[in-house]
């Protein structure tokens, strides 16, 4: 496995954005991973939506696409160390957004995503980011 998705490349891949597509179809086969923590906010997303059930219906069939990545011991453990250092550096993230990365890092996973301005500032911190345009 080589990627962790983002939650917006997803969300994007639903809304037929074609570059996410075009990546997303690029690197399927190489591996590609999700973390709960993204699942939940895309779970999330969907019970805002007034079609509930065919979004979960599209979210269920992406997953099945993707290895689901858990919050484990070693995903905390980076998360504690990395929300330290962005602490001390004064820089704030989300919560969701920092246990994202951590599961990055601890799969060693270069995060693929859409976001320009958070995910791309923790490349200072050991944390490989690939931003699709």
């Amino acid at each position: 496995m080589r990627y962790l998705l983002d939650t917006n490349i997803p969300v994007s891949f639903f809304r037929g954005k074609a570059a996410i597509i075009a990546k997303v179809k690029e690197v399927i086969n190489k591996g590609v991973g999700l973390s709960m923590i993204s699942l939940g906010e895309l779970y999330h997303g969907v019970n805002k939506s007034n079609r509930v059930k065919q979004k979960i219906k599209e979210v269920d069939k992406f997953v099945k696409t993707v290895k689901l990545l858990m919050v484990d011991k070693a995903v905390v453990w980076e998360y504690g160390k990395l929300m330290a250092k962005l602490e001390k550096k004064g820089i704030k993230l989300a919560s969701m957004d920092v246990l994202i990365a951590a599961t990055a890092k601890a799969n060693n996973l270069i995060i693929l995503t859409g976001d320009k301005q958070h995910f791309p500032r923790l490349k200072g911190f050991g944390i490989k980011v690939e931003v699709i345009k």
